[in-house]
């Protein structure tokens, strides 16, 4: 049955070309990698992965990964999310059924040495890993979430059920984190066998706050109300103007309505935060919590505001990771001194 990726791309995943691993760059034999996002695809370039054949899932990825690795990529679509009825709830389930079987059979021809997986908690991640062909699993980075448990057990357990119920792969469905020690693990800061860089210094300077958003709201991790609360504290305790760099999830709309009548400048954010913050830089950045903090490279100017959104458990687990290289502050005061003793000329 096809997916509904594929129906929208006109090609389902066994339809297409197989890709070519004839171009064997590790002596072990051909390498796959499978990145979700932009942040993946810099860590591959980043640590010089170069696979022989790169797995991709959405459509969005499509053009960026081509850049890199034109005639390598390999489409698997993904799961069916399902609606609201029954109806759609047993359509998405029939659809995620057929997909895995697909998806092997998609794959039966290869043969890797190794594989690079990001995510470890989600479904296909872990189908994949029950594979006969894609050799030794390497699980690298995927930002903060590798590191710490920013959302609760329950609440990721809810998830699976959900999920299991509608098709998605079931194996260990409700449990958060792999056995790491069945595969090999590569990061930034705890292993430190991962490197990422980070944006050029631009020219450009902006005497601002840059606040990096997280879709809180569309997660259903904080309230409109609450986030909007959370918005006009951070407006009226920064010393300097604030921006809000949208996350790419978000629902701008929403977004707009929760900035109006506050001081806050909406930023558009067509290319990612590492694409803008090559463009300019800031005074300080800030975010509830985001990746892109430690992205950045940029220190000694950033904070985690957890506490400002009333995740107070999130300010406890950053507050604990014993190598986390980005401040955390409490309140509104918290921000106001951390952004009053940086130098104002944003150097």
């Amino acid at each position: 049955m096809p997916m509904a990726d594929a129906a929208r791309s006109g090609c389902s995943p066994i339809c297409s070309k197989p890709a070519d691993i004839s171009r064997v760059a590790d002596p072990a034999g051909p390498v796959a990698a499978l990145p979700r996002s932009r942040l993946h695809l810099q860590f591959l370039l980043d640590n010089a992965a170069n696979p022989d054949v790169v797995l991709f899932r959405d459509e969005a990825m499509r053009a960026p990964l081509e850049r890199h690795f034109a005639g390598r990529l390999l489409y698997l679509g993904r799961e069916t999310l399902p609606g609201r009825s029954l109806a759609s709830f047993a359509a998405a389930r029939r659809a995620n059924r057929a997909y895995y079987p697909a998806v092997a059979a998609r794959l039966a021809p290869y043969r890797f040495a190794r594989t690079i997986l990001f995510l470890e908690g989600e479904p296909l991640e872990r189908f994949l890993q029950t594979l006969p062909g894609l050799g030794a699993i390497e699980l690298w980075e995927d930002g903060l979430s590798h590191y710490v448990d920013l959302t609760s057990n329950r609440w990721y357990a809810a998830r699976g059920v959900v999920q299991a119920a509608a098709g998605f792969y079931p194996r260990a469905i409700t449990r958060r984190r792999i056995d790491r020690s069945a595969v090999t693990v590569r990061d930034r800061f705890e292993r430190r066998n991962l490197v990422l860089s980070a944006p050029a210094d631009p020219s450009v300077a902006r005497a601002e706050l840059l606040l990096i958003g997280s879709p809180l709201v569309e997660d259903r991790i904080v309230s409109e109300a609450r986030f909007r609360t959370a918005l006009a504290e951070i407006a009226a305790a920064s010393p300097c103007p604030v921006r809000y760099l949208p996350h790419p999830r978000v629902d701008v709309a929403r977004l707009e309505r929760s900035l109006a009548g506050t001081t806050i400048t909406l930023e558009p954010n067509p290319e990612g935060l590492i694409a803008h913050a090559a463009q300019y830089r800031y005074t300080a950045y800030a975010a509830a919590v985001s990746t892109g903090l430690i992205d950045l490279g940029r220190y000694e100017r950033s904070l985690f505001l957890p506490g400002l959104f009333g995740l107070t458990r999130m300010a406890r687990v950053l507050r604990g990771w014993a190598a986390n290289p980005v401040g955390v502050a409490d309140d509104a005061g918290g921000l106001r001194r951390f952004v009053a003793a940086l130098p104002r000329d944003v150097p």
